[in-house]
């Protein structure tokens, strides 16, 4: 009898360690993704305009993608939260850091900051770019939409231009990755319309200087 209890409790012990291991060999399947700067493919800068500041921000987006979880959406405007596939950090930031690296590039300068503005930037900001996103999402193996108001503002505060700009990217390959990429491209482009601005803008004033 108490051979038989034993080995009752062994084999309880074993079938738990054994779930127990079970549970710890099972990966997990969620997945990370961050906006990244898309490198233009033809830069073209204006000579002298190294020292133009431009200060990207605030940007906002709306409730629905203002998650962790990667939202999509269908031809139909029904959504889809994605369970395993998520961004890495607030959708905003990551938003607000690429346009800022983007319009570095299209504009030719190293002087841009990103809000929230730390110490006295705002004092010396040549041009302030404000950003309200009204779509930034789409559907994997098909297209990605970026449907954005934004603002251009200069030194004294007075608003020069004010602009909504609806940008599709198709996308031909299934998954996230691709999406996100996507995505990447039409922040790229979104960039490459607000530094035609600020470049046109810091010609005329330069002409009017010299």
């Amino acid at each position: 009898m108490c051979s038989q209890a034993s080995r009752f409790i062994w084999l309880l012990l074993m079938t738990g360690v054994l779930a127990l291991t079970g549970c710890m060999s099972v990966a997990d399947p969620t997945k990370y993704y961050v906006l990244s700067p898309t490198p233009p493919h033809e830069p073209a800068p204006i000579a002298g305009e190294s020292s133009v500041a431009v200060g990207v921000g605030p940007v906002l987006i709306p409730g629905y993608l203002d998650r962790v979880q990667i939202v999509t959406r269908d031809a139909s405007d029904q959504v889809a939260v994605a369970m395993y596939d998520r961004w890495a950090e607030p959708l905003e930031s990551g938003i607000a850091q690429v346009l800022a690296d983007n319009l570095g590039t299209h504009v030719g300068s190293e002087r841009i900051a990103v809000f929230p503005w730390r110490g006295g930037v705002a004092r010396v900001l040549d041009y302030q770019v404000a950003v309200v996103v009204l779509r930034f999402e789409g559907w994997p193996g098909r297209q990605a939409t970026l449907d954005a108001r934004w603002r251009l503002v200069g030194r004294d505060g007075t608003e020069l231009v004010l602009k909504r700009s609806t940008l599709n990217e198709p996308i031909t390959e299934q998954g996230y990755q691709p999406l996100v990429q996507g995505m990447n491209r039409l922040l790229s482009t979104l960039a490459r319309e607000i530094a035609s601005e600020i470049r046109s803008r810091a010609e005329a004033t330069a002409r009017s200087k010299s």
